[in-house]
């Protein structure tokens, strides 16, 4: 065996200057090229979130089609979201690290323990990008066991109009390979007490189904029952539900896979959603405050930048918490308002109003209470009332 060469003092230095390089070399790189490696890492983050926007959005959008998303598809949206909240709070840290950038060695090993956290997060970000660009368009799976929807969230969010939406799309009768039904039926639900008759009436009127004012509840029940089990399939819009409704009392078959007809149900509150047993929950949340000003600024006009009206309108908005149907209602009866008093008077009641009832989002009453306060005169919110009576006596 042949003996070690003999390196002498001067080479055993070289070869443990080597080795050292080795060990030592890839930290001082990381943290000489620290700034550009956090700059590059935050523009791919970027990329991250705005690839994840996108999928999530197409999933919701099937979501409310009747599709239900693929479980890798859902768990790679929650780990792009654990991967955005470690990158978040490792963000003090980062500017710590940057702060120390002319101070002595200690900002060598924070700035060591930043990148190496950075290459971390880099690693798990190029894997969840190359995963989410694989989805390509097999994001969902057609689930005929998605039969009964639930669209909830705070009165005035826009759950009405959401679905009003899709019935008028559907209505279009435009030919379609995903959203098909043989009959689309909306029922605008009475407050309670539930009032199965008034239901049962507005679904026998799309069906132009003939039923006679002595007939009972369960005579009714049976002939709407006959009439959708002709129906490849149905879909029935429930709008507004405050309690939980049983479908068998109204006469609509439960849908039950793999029959393509489905059930959505709109409703403040989550519970009335499971208690009618939905297979899909769908929260409408509020929107934020600049989406809020633009929906503002959109239904008032360019009154809004002008000069002493600008930081009205501004705390306006904020006062409408995110409501579109806040925002809209206030927002056209300020169109062509140009005097600031207005302006100062409607912020003054948004403030002031405070609901009755206290199942009503405070906002929405505020502004509804402000709209008819402001009617020009007493017979004309007279009117006003009247007209909403007789709606409710028609519903």
């Amino acid at each position: 065996m042949a003996a070690p060469p003999n390196l002498g003092e001067g080479g055993i230095i070289v070869e443990v200057g080597k080795f050292a390089s080795k060990c030592i070399y890839p930290k001082i790189e990381n943290i000489v090229r620290f700034s550009s490696n956090i700059d590059n890492l935050r523009d791919e983050m970027k990329e991250l979130t705005k690839l994840r926007d996108d999928i999530k959005g197409k999933v919701e959008g099937a979501e409310g089609e009747g599709y239900k998303p693929k479980p890798d598809v859902i768990k790679w949206i929650e780990d792009v979201h654990e991967l955005e909240k470690e990158w978040e709070t490792m963000q003090e840290r980062i500017a710590a690290a940057k702060a120390l950038a002319f101070k002595s060695c200690p900002k060598c090993s924070l700035r060591s323990e930043v990148s190496t956290q950075a290459k971390n997060i880099r690693d798990q970000q190029c894997r969840l990008i190359k995963v989410g660009e694989n989805f390509g368009s097999n994001l969902v799976i057609e689930n005929y066991q998605v039969c009964i929807i639930g669209v909830w969230g705070n009165g005035g969010v826009g759950k009405t109009t959401l679905v009003k939406n899709l019935n008028n799309e559907l209505l279009k009768n435009v030919p379609s390979s995903k959203l098909s039904f043989g009959v689309v039926i909306w029922v605008t639900v009475p407050k309670p007490p539930i009032d199965v008759r008034m239901i049962q009436a507005q679904i026998a009127s799309r069906l132009s189904l003939t039923v006679d004012d002595e007939a009972g509840e369960e005579s009714i029940a049976s002939k709407i029952y006959e009439r959708l089990e002709k129906e490849t399939s149905f879909l029935l819009i429930l709008d507004d539900v405050w309690e939980a409704i049983n479908l068998d009392d109204v006469g609509v078959p439960q849908p039950e896979y793999p029959a393509r007809s489905k059930v959505i149900i709109t409703s403040r509150f989550l519970d009335v959603c499971k208690q009618m047993r939905t297979d899909v929950e769908m929260k409408v949340y509020t929107l934020d405050e600049d989406e809020s000003w633009q929906l503002l600024a959109k239904n008032v006009g360019n009154i809004v930048y002008q000069e002493q009206i600008h930081p009205l309108a501004k705390k306006i908005a904020r006062e409408c918490d995110g409501l579109p149907l806040a925002i809209t209602v206030i927002g056209s009866s300020m169109r062509g308002k140009t005097r600031v008093e207005f302006w100062k008077d409607a912020l003054d009641s948004l403030r002031r109003s405070e609901p009755y009832n206290k199942n009503v989002k405070d906002k929405v009453y505020s502004v509804i209470k402000w709209s008819y306060d402001t009617l020009e005169s007493r017979d004309i919110q007279s009117c006003f009332c009247i007209a909403r009576c007789i709606q409710q006596l028609f519903r």
